[in-house]
């Protein structure tokens, strides 16, 4: 066989294949067509002889776990993990590679810890992040008491992917938790969060006196809201999650001065003490030159929480006039409002490529046939199989919900179900499945009310969700989320944003139309903008929202269209106009 020296280039892989055969005959043909595929690729666009012959190279370039984002000259996620499989059996094959294996049978105290964790009823599904630690462990000759703060810093710093990363922090908060239950020594590291360097803006603690305004606010408005006119009247309120993530930008901002030197921890300041606009005209110049010691953050974040400080400069009773025009000073946020240039491209490429726009629409029908497939066979198939077909139920109930009235997946999650006022009403085929979603669970506070979700070529909503029901709901409150998640009054029965986010992510993926929930949205409108003699009214009725930010933040628009039937128009009123001069 020919030996990792003489092996230097792709060309030489196909020759020493076609020569030595060392696959059967049909995976041997696979082989051969992936290897050939890799000069059609983006990434490489050269001779097979000038691609190198390198497996460490190819992991590196195309990975070996989960695909996240499809890369180019694949149409879906399938073709590419087949394609990739089949180059890595070639170059192992060819370059004689042999995997190295850590022995399974090491007795240590990261063994008699693992052995702990199971017996305390840990599954061994959770367990794979330990096994990740503690390898790494051994590598530097560290025991589970030995473990320093500093040591793990320096570890998850130089975690090169993002599930490395995770599965770092999962160990630790794991061992944390059932300590008590192992008889290893743990060091006392174990209880304390860790992230990367940079990754997060630590909140420092308000002063007892600014702490005291800000709980005073947040409760005047959870219960009655803002006040607003020149009456006052309170409006507006906010659900206690709302309250919180604005109390996240007002410990943000403070934080800010604090860190800019502006303040110093031991001022008891007051919301009196610090609205004046050049403490906010400091925190803005440092962070948007990245001059703090947490990750920059984006334009719209700093932009949120800039407005949630004045939210609460606002509600003590002191004018925000001089806030606002600092804020409208800086060129950062001037397009804040409108749709991102990523969001942008998205929409333009999704207009513009039927195949992603006919495998979108088709999403609830095909999804169904497939949940319904695989939940046939739920009870005797393993716990994994069953896990599969549970996200694709769960996959198909949300598709045939969003490809009819795109509500935020938050909205989503929080629809009610199984009673005479729930959220979500099942009927008969004439009057169908009826939604409502009450203004305490939409961002904005746009409800709509009894809207009638009517059948489609790419599946009728009121089958899809009646047999998620009668069929899938059961299963998934009864084996599939935790009991202290579990809420048996929703729709989804308490599944989580993640978990809804990550499996719709890779069944559009699959499909060939790789998408968040939220770009559910901005499709549809995408899509209803571009037909002709578009009613923006529609949309927003549709979306929730009102015509300004659907026109700004929601849709792109096929402008050469618009030119053409502008050129048409053009002609038209001409013709008329100079056919009545003629006569």
């Amino acid at each position: 066989m020919t030996t990792f020296h003489s092996m230097e280039n792709m060309a030489q892989v196909i020759h020493w294949i076609e020569t030595e055969t060392p696959f059967t005959p049909a995976f041997q043909k696979k082989v051969l067509g992936s290897v050939r595929k890799m000069v059609r690729l983006p990434h490489y666009g050269v001779p097979l002889d000038q691609i190198p012959a390198d497996l460490q190279a190819f992991d590196k370039v195309w990975g070996r776990g989960p695909v996240r984002r499809l890369p180019g000259g694949f149409k879906s996620k399938g073709s590419f993990t087949d394609w990739r499989s089949q180059v890595r059996s070639a170059l192992t094959k060819a370059l004689e590679v042999v995997p190295a294996v850590r022995d399974v049978q090491i007795e240590d105290d990261w063994a008699l810890l693992t052995d702990d964790l199971l017996k305390a009823g840990v599954s061994p599904k959770k367990l794979i992040p330990v096994s990740v630690l503690a390898n790494a462990a051994r590598d530097a000759s560290i025991v589970p008491v030995m473990v320093s703060r500093e040591w793990l810093q320096k570890l998850v710093d130089a975690s090169d992917t993002a599930g490395r990363y995770r599965a770092i922090q999962a160990a630790v908060k794991l061992i944390g938790k059932y300590r008590g239950a192992t008889s290893v020594a743990v060091s006392p590291v174990f209880d304390m969060d860790i992230h990367k360097s940079r990754a997060h803006c630590v909140r420092a603690p308000l002063p007892p006196a600014l702490s005291a305004e800000v709980e005073k606010w947040r409760t005047q408005r959870v219960r009655m809201g803002e006040p607003r006119g020149h009456l006052k009247k309170p409006v507006n309120t906010c659900s206690s999650e709302r309250a919180d993530q604005i109390v996240r930008g007002i410990t943000y901002v403070y934080t800010a001065m604090l860190e800019a030197e502006m303040v110093l921890p031991e001022d008891t300041c007051t919301s009196h003490d610090l609205k004046r606009p050049e403490l906010l005209d400091a925190v803005i110049e440092q962070e948007l030159t990245g001059g703090y010691p947490w990750k920059q953050l984006q334009p719209t974040t700093l932009f949120e929480y800039l407005n949630n400080w004045k939210l609460f400069i606002k509600g003590c009773g002191h004018d925000t006039t001089q806030l606002t025009e600092t804020v409208r000073d800086y060129l950062a946020f001037n397009d804040v409002k409108s749709m991102a240039a990523g969001r942008r491209s998205w929409c333009e490429d999704f207009l513009f490529d039927h195949h992603k726009k006919s495998a979108f629409l088709s999403l609830p029908g095909r999804l169904f046939q497939e949940a319904q497939q695989a939940m046939e066979g739920y009870e005797t198939a393993s716990h994994h199989k069953q896990q599969s077909a549970i996200a694709l139920s769960l996959a198909a109930c949300a598709a045939a919900i969003w490809t009819s009235l795109p509500l935020r997946i938050s909205t989503l999650l929080n629809l009610s179900y199984g009673g005479p006022e729930a959220d979500v009403q099942i009927h008969g085929a004439r009057r169908g499945l009826v939604l409502t979603t009450p203004p305490n669970i939409v961002k904005n506070g746009y409800s709509h009310r009894r809207i009638i979700l009517t059948p489609k070529q790419g599946g009728d909503p009121r089958k899809i969700v009646e047999w998620f029901v009668k069929t899938v709901r059961p299963h998934l409150l009864k084996g599939h989320i935790a009991p202290h998640k579990r809420q048996n009054k929703l729709l989804f029965g308490g599944v989580t944003y993640a978990r809804l986010s990550g499996i719709w992510r890779q069944v559009t993926l699959e499909a060939g139309v790789p998408m968040t929930p939220h770009q559910v949205r901005h499709a549809l409108a995408t899509l209803m903008a571009n037909e002709k003699n578009a009613d923006y009214s529609i949309i927003a009725a549709l979306l929730g929202d009102t015509e300004a930010t659907i026109r700004k933040n929601y849709v792109f628009v096929n402008q050469a269209r618009l030119h053409t039937e502008g050129q048409e128009l053009l002609a038209q009123i001409q013709g008329h106009l100079l056919m009545k001069g003629a006569a």
